[in-house]
């Protein structure tokens, strides 16, 4: 769940040095070939709040191949659920470097500067506002960025409408709440941000904390996650961790949860947006 960016003058469209490029993408610094499994434990609740089923999801997301436009990303997931394991078809995944669908029309516009206040210090920041449609809706989403402190996208806050703009559908504001945190990255320590995404609905409301790490493949190397109805229920709880990251191809030829890739596995494409998932890492 964790998308989108965020207007008078117009800017050269992502992968050029004057507005958002590959730099300040977390799968811009990596090579085709890079990789990373993550893990995603899920319990729902029931109407009185007892737990109810839950599931466990291994995802694998490669680089195969990055550019001016953006990132091509391959994506395979397996999920466990009553001790057996459901296979999706892989998916490749097409985003541009303002998180755009690369289908999308972007109306991109630069603000100029601006300050943003983490771990009470003063930050200065460039600030960017685009405006992507596509069939049924368009999304507004203003970009705080840094060309020199990672993880570079330190703020963003979108509001998706239907095309007259009277129907709101969606809000997200994702901000870097504290930086050089340690962060345990299979056992090593390594500085992280910390990241507050709260993305609010129609039917509800989902909050995450996320670990961001500038050196593991797409950033990502742990969350916990909670979503509420619209009453305010709490509905469902996630925790995801990294398994396993590489900026290298991988040598061996597994599957996820260990086991040997399936033969059936086939490649297909859609155009997805990470973080309305992610992949979000």
């Amino acid at each position: 769940m964790m998308l989108v960016l965020f207007a008078l003058v117009s800017v050269p469209l992502a992968g050029q040095e004057t507005g958002i490029g590959r730099k300040h993408h977390p799968w811009g610094r990596c090579a085709p070939g890079a990789w990373k499994i993550v893990r995603v434990l899920t319990k729902s609740l029931d109407d009185r709040g007892e737990p109810g089923p839950s599931s466990t999801t291994e995802t694998k997301t490669t680089l195969t191949d990055i550019g001016d436009a953006g990132v091509v990303l391959e994506v395979k997931v397996c999920v466990e659920l009553g001790g057996k394991h459901f296979d999706s078809e892989p998916q490749t995944i097409r985003q541009g470097y303002h998180g755009e669908q690369t289908n999308e029309m972007l109306k991109p516009k630069d603000l100029g500067t601006g300050t943003l206040t983490i771990d009470e210090q003063k930050i200065a920041c460039r600030i960017e506002k685009i405006e992507t449609l596509n069939a049924n809706t368009k999304t507004a989403t203003t970009t705080y960025f840094s060309d020199t402190l990672a993880p570079y996208v330190l703020k963003r806050e979108s509001v998706t409408t239907d095309l007259d703009g009277k129907t709101v559908l969606g809000e997200t504001l994702v901000e870097v709440t504290a930086l050089n945190m340690p962060c345990d990255v299979l056992g090593e320590i390594k500085s992280a941000a910390e990241v507050r995404t709260v993305y609010k609905h129609t039917n509800g409301t989902s909050i995450t904390l996320a670990f961001v790490c500038g050196d593991v493949p797409g950033g990502i190397v742990s969350h916990t996650s909670k979503e509420l109805d619209k009453s305010g229920r709490l509905v469902r709880m996630s925790v995801l961790k990294l398994v396993g990251y590489s900026f290298d191809p991988e040598e061996e030829r597994t599957g996820l949860f260990g086991r040997k890739r399936p033969t059936r596995f086939r490649k297909t494409t859609s155009h997805l947006l990470p973080g309305a998932s992610p992949p979000e890492g």
